[in-house]
């Protein structure tokens, strides 16, 4: 085989190699390695550093939000059975333009809804996963940008974590 082929033959590797990295990226039921219910505060800023005023994480590419457990528990109200400082849900913010449709996901395993506030935003939601993308569908250039990616915990870990609904 020819130098040139070789070279042709590892930069197609090398792209969907990279094509696939960002998309499990995004999938991933954690965010650079922070998993809801399972990481705490500490962890996220060891990681990502003391948030800025306003409570985010300034990134190269995305901003970051964290919501975190109060530690109150099932007989607290808060509806979570976790220790104070656990992340429940992550929501990232992409600087960058994303299309859903450039992350060829399988759109099968989503549910489709509409935001009740805002009628030009869907909400795709993988419960299994724990996954919801808010699109933007009002239509024009904009029309299937992503706005925010939510990281919950998974549909296993809402059986282990979630206190049992009132009588």
């Amino acid at each position: 085989m020819g130098k040139l082929k070789v070279k042709g033959v590892f930069a197609a590797c090398a792209c969907a190699a990279l094509l696939l990295a960002a998309a499990a990226h995004v999938q991933a039921k954690e965010w650079r390695r922070i998993v809801p219910l399972r990481s705490t505060r500490a962890q996220v800023e060891r990681r990502l550093g003391k948030p800025r005023r306003g409570g985010h994480h300034e990134l190269k590419t995305e901003r970051a939000f964290f919501h975190y457990s109060s530690g109150r528990g099932c007989a607290g109200g808060e509806g979570w059975n976790l220790a104070r400082d656990t992340v429940v849900r992550i929501v990232v913010t992409p600087k960058r333009k994303l299309r859903l449709s450039a992350l060829r996901l399988d759109m099968k395993r989503f549910e489709k809804s509409l935001d009740a506030e805002i009628p030009t935003h869907a909400l795709y939601r993988d419960k299994e996963a724990g996954l919801t993308y808010e699109v933007y569908e009002g239509g024009g250039e904009s029309n299937g940008l992503i706005l925010h990616v939510q990281y919950d915990p998974t549909a296993g870990d809402e059986k282990l974590f979630r206190c049992p609904a009132p009588d």
